[in-house]
């Protein structure tokens, strides 16, 4: 299978549609229903200069196959940028064909140019399939720290 990817342009409607479609399929599965104002998601990331997006796409397929979106941060040890990885999203038909590692093979090629000392993401722990694919990508715990689970907090504030 030929996976090909292409950095997001938030303001192209074709990349705007695909990048909907995409984050309305993970929405569905997640949560059972699209978010509130999904189809303002391109412009609302647009106007974060620090998020971008990179979509795979496949010949054979009619449409997105995957989409990865991201922020660019900042590491205080390091005094350096780092990119952190929020969704990684797969169409369910296309699992476990190698489309994760092509979109992070081309967040990686982004963070490389912008001089990121590092790739950071969560993943929850029941999510055996997804933790492989990061492994096998190159991902570990910390390596100061590979004994301590991370704890994942959230304050809402709506």
């Amino acid at each position: 299978m030929q996976i090909t990817t292409k950095r997001v342009d938030y303001s192209n409607p074709d990349d705007c549609r695909d990048l909907i479609c995409m984050q309305s399929e993970y929405a569905r599965h997640e949560m059972g229903h699209d978010p509130p104002e999904l189809h303002r998601l391109p412009e609302k990331l647009s106007s974060f200069s620090t998020a971008f997006s990179v979509l795979a796409y496949e010949a054979d397929a009619n449409g997105p196959i995957g989409l990865i979106n991201c922020f660019f941060g900042f590491s205080t040890f390091k005094s350096r940028r780092l990119v952190n990885i929020h969704d990684v999203i797969v169409t369910e038909t296309h699992r476990g064909q190698g489309v994760s590692a092509e979109l992070l093979a081309a967040v990686e090629q982004i963070a490389v140019a912008h001089d990121c000392c590092r790739l950071t993401l969560e993943v929850y722990t029941d999510n055996a399939s997804a933790r492989r694919a990061y492994q096998k990508y190159g991902f570990t715990r910390d390596p100061e720290h590979p004994d301590v689970d991370v704890w994942f907090l959230r304050k809402p504030l709506e």
